[in-house]
C-alpha cells in the first residue's frame, strides 16, 4: 500500500515539475523587455496577474548614473539579460571576479488609461547592494551602493514596494555594486503587478517556507523523543540534527525570515550561517544513512565526507566572505557527489530488502533531484523554479511514514515482549519456593526484589527434617530475561543435588559441572548453607558469593564468616572449602546478594557491608520479618526510591529457635 502511494507521489511530482518548467517558457505569453523597453500597452494591467520584468535592460558598467543625469545623448553601454549575473552574460562577461558596480535601466510603456494606478514590485535581493529609482524617486534600497569595497555596505533582503504610474512611460533605474559575492547583479526576477495578487504570492511563498520549517520542527521533536526513548538508535538523533539544520537554513534563504527577525547582525554573518547549514546538513544526513544501513556505508567514504565539508566550514569561519563565496561551486559539487553516493546506498538497500528502505529512498530521490535542480538554477544553467522546499516537504513526509511504520512494528514488538515477560514471570515464580520452611527448631524469612520485572537472583531450600535445612542463594551476572533464563538453569542444577544436601562443597562442585558451558559465559555466584540445629552447627561453602553473616545473640554482634571459593559456570572444575560454624538458640544466619551492599545513593556512595551490619545490629531486637523490612527500607531510602535500585536484591534470614 505504501509503495503505491509513494509511486503516485513520484509520478505526480515529476509531471508537475515538467509542466511548470515547460509552461513557464512556452504555454503562457509573458511580456519581455527588448533593448531596454518593456511594452505593456497591449497588456491588461487591471487584471490580477503577476509579470516579471525580465529581458534586456540597459546596462552601464562601472557607472552610477542617477535618473536626472540621463539624456538623449547618453547611449547604453550595452544591453544585459535580467535575471542573470553580469559575469555570466554569454561571450562578454563583466569583471572576473564579479566585483564592480553598474547601472541598470528599463522603460515600461503603459496604455494611457492606467495612468494614476498604484503598482507593486517585489524587489528580490541582489548581489550585494542596490538603490532602486522609479520615475526619479528612490523607492527601495538594500545596503549602500559604492564604487569600492570600503565605500559600500552589503545587505540582502527581499522588499515589497509601490509606485504610481504617472505617465505612459515608467523609468526604472537600479544602482548595484558587488565586492563580496562570486556573482553580481540581478539574479532573480523582479515581480510587477497589483498589490492584491503580489501580496497573495508573497504570502503563499511565506506560508510554504513557514509550513516546511514548522513540519521540520515537529519532525525534529518527534525524532528527539524517539531517541530519548531508544538512545541506542542514533539515526533518530542524526535525522533530528538534519531537520534542525535545514529548518534554520530555510529561514536564512528565499524570504530571509531570520534576517527580518534579527536585522542587526553583520551581513557576512548571515551568509556564513547559510553556507554552514549546507555543510552540516549533508554531514548529518550522511550519518543518518550510515545509522540506517551501517554495513553498507563505507567508513572511509563517510570520513571523507566529514573532513571535506568540515574543511569548508573552517574556511568559512576564517577567511573573508569574498573568498568564501567562491567555494560554493566546490561545496555544491561535493554535495551532489555525496548525495549521489548515499542514494546508491539506499538503492542497494532496497534491492537487499532492508526494512523501510523503499519509503526512505523515494523521499530521498525526490530530495536529490530538487537539490540538483536548485543548484543548476542557482548557477543559471537551467530556467525552472526553486523546488527544494517542495522536495524537502515530500522527503519529510516519506520519513514520517517510515517512522510511523517503524513505530507500529516497535509497538507490536513491545506487545510480544510483554507477553514473553509475563511467561518469564510465571516461570520464575515456579523456580522460587512457594513458601519458606519453618519448624519448631528453624524459622526462615526471605525477600526478593528484582530490578526489572524479572531478575537473575535465586534462592531455594532442601528441607531434610525438623532439625536440618539446606539453603542456597545465587546471583547471575546481569538482570532481566537473560539472567532469569540462567537462574532457571541454576534451579535445575540445584534440584538434582539432594543427595549432596549435607555436603556443601560437593553440592556446589556438582552444580558447576552441570552449569559449565551452559550459561553463555555469564558467571554465577552462589553460597550454600547446611543448618543442623540438633548438632548446633552450620556448614558453609561459597562460590564467589558475598560472605554470610551470623548474628550472635550471646555477644550482640554480627560476624562475617570468611570462606574462599570460585564462581560457578566459568571453570570446568572447582574445589570449594567447607567452613563449619557453631550456632545457638536465637542466633540468625543472614544470606544476601550484592544488590544490597553495592547499591548507590545520589552522591554515588555505596551502601556497603558496614552499613548493612550496622542496620542489622540496630534492629536485632525485631522479629525476623520486621528485620527484613527494616533492611529493605534502609536500602531503598539510601537509593532514593525503589525505582533507583540498580540490581536485584535477595535476602534470606534463618533464625535458630
Amino acid at each position: 500500500m505504501y509503495k503505491k502511494i509513494i509511486c503516485g507521489i513520484i509520478i505526480f511530482f515529476s509531471i508537475t515539475v515538467v509542466f511548470i518548467s515547460c509552461n513557464k517558457k512556452k504555454t503562457f505569453y509573458m511580456p519581455r523587455a527588448i533593448e531596454g523597453v518593456l511594452n505593456l500597452r497591449s497588456w491588461d494591467e487591471s487584471a490580477n496577474q503577476v509579470i516579471s520584468l525580465d529581458g534586456d535592460w540597459e546596462f552601464y558598467w562601472n557607472q552610477l548614473i542617477e535618473p536626472s543625469q540621463f539624456s538623449k545623448n547618453i547611449k547604453p553601454f550595452t544591453y544585459i539579460e535580467v535575471p542573470k549575473a553580469w559575469n555570466k552574460q554569454g561571450n562578454f562577461r563583466y569583471s572576473f571576479p564579479a566585483f564592480g558596480y553598474a547601472t541598470y535601466r528599463l522603460h515600461i510603456y503603459h496604455d494611457p488609461k492606467y495612468i494614476g494606478q498604484i503598482k507593486t514590485l517585489i524587489m528580490p535581493y541582489v548581489h550585494t547592494a542596490y538603490t532602486l529609482w522609479v520615475n526619479g524617486k528612490i523607492i527601495s534600497r538594500n545596503g549602500k551602493v559604492g564604487t569600492s569595497k570600503t565605500s559600500m555596505i552589503s545587505f540582502q533582503l527581499p522588499v515589497i514596494t509601490q509606485f504610481v504610474i504617472n505617465s505612459t512611460v515608467t523609468e526604472v533605474v537600479l544602482h548595484i555594486s558587488n565586492f563580496q559575492q562570486r556573482t553580481g547583479g540581478i539574479l532573480r526576477s523582479i515581480k510587477y503587478g497589483n498589490y492584491d495578487i503580489i501580496n497573495k504570492q508573497y504570502e503563499l511563498d511565506l506560508f510554504i517556507t513557514l509550513f516546511v520549517a514548522a513540519a521540520l520542527f515537529i519532525i525534529l521533536l518527534y525524532h528527539i523523543g524517539l531517541f530519548a526513548v531508544n538512545k541506542g538508535y542514533k539515526p533518530n538523533l542524526y535525522f533530528a540534527f538534519f531537520c534542525a539544520i535545514i529548518g534554520f537554513r530555510l529561514l536564512l534563504t528565499d524570504e530571509k525570515l531570520f534576517v527580518k527577525i534579527v536585522p542587526s547582525l553583520p551581513w557576512d554573518m548571515y551568509l556564513r550561517m547559510e553556507y554552514s547549514t549546507l555543510l552540516f546538513g549533508i554531514i548529518s544526513f550522511a550519518h543518518f544513512i550510515d545509522g540506517l544501513y551501517p554495513k553498507m556505508v563505507n567508513t572511509i567514504i563517510l570520513r571523507i565526507i566529514d573532513i571535506y565539508f568540515c574543511l569548508f566550514f573552517i574556511f568559512d569561519l576564517v577567511f573573508p566572505i569574498s573568498y568564501v563565496s567562491y567555494t560554493l561551486i566546490y561545496i555544491q559539487i561535493g554535495l551532489i557527489v555525496a548525495a549521489l553516493y548515499l542514494l546508491i546506498i539506499m538503492i542497494r538497500a532496497t534491492r537487499a530488502e532492508t526494512k523501510n528502505s523503499f519509503i526512505y529512498i523515494c523521499g530521498t530521490i525526490i530530495l536529490f533531484f530538487t537539490l540538483v535542480n536548485d543548484i543548476l538554477y542557482t548557477q543559471q544553467l537551467i530556467n525552472t523554479i526553486y523546488l527544494f522546499e517542495i522536495g524537502l516537504l515530500i522527503f519529510v513526509f516519506t520519513q514520517s511514514i517510515a517512522a510511523l511504520e517503524e513505530s507500529i512494528k516497535i509497538q507490536n514488538r513491545l506487545i510480544t515482549i510483554n507477553s514473553e515477560l509475563e511467561i518469564a514471570r510465571r516461570i520464575q515464580k515456579t523456580i522460587l519456593p512457594e513458601a519458606v520452611p519453618s519448624t519448631h527448631s528453624i524459622h526462615v524469612e526471605a525477600c526478593y526484589i528484582p530490578m526489572d520485572e524479572i531478575g537473575g537472583d535465586f534462592y531455594h531450600f532442601y528441607e531434610l527434617d525438623e532439625e536440618r535445612l539446606g539453603i542456597i542463594i545465587a546471583d547471575v551476572t546481569g538482570h532481566g530475561i537473560p539472567a532469569s533464563l540462567i537462574a532457571s538453569t541454576v534451579n535445575i542444577a540445584f534440584s538434582l543435588q539432594r543427595n549432596q544436601a549435607e555436603n556443601p562443597a560437593a553440592l556446589l562442585a556438582q552444580m558447576n559441572t552441570i552449569l559449565y558451558g551452559k550459561t553463555g559465559g555469564q558467571p554465577i555466584t552462589a553460597l550454600y548453607a547446611y543448618v543442623d540445629a540438633s548438632q548446633g552447627v552450620v556448614k558453609f561453602s561459597r562460590a564467589g558469593h558475598p560472605l554470610p553473616l551470623i548474628w550472635k545473640s550471646s555477644k550482640n554482634e554480627v560476624i562475617e564468616v570468611e570462606i574462599p571459593g570460585k564462581i560457578l559456570g566459568v571453570f570446568e572444575t572447582i574445589k570449594n572449602d567447607i567452613i563449619t560454624y557453631p550456632i545457638h538458640s536465637n542466633d540468625r544466619i543472614i544470606l544476601y546478594t550484592d544488590g544490597i551492599t553495592e547499591i548507590r545513593n545520589s552522591r554515588n556512595e555505596i551502601f556497603g557491608i558496614k552499613r548493612f551490619i550496622s542496620c542489622i545490629e540496630r534492629n536485632h531486637h525485631k522479629s525476623t520479618r520486621e528485620l527484613i523490612d527494616s533492611i529493605v527500607d534502609a536500602v531503598i531510602q539510601w537509593a532514593g526510591s525503589k525505582n533507583k535500585i540498580t540490581d536485584d536484591i535477595t535476602l534470606v534470614i534463618v533464625e535458630i529457635k
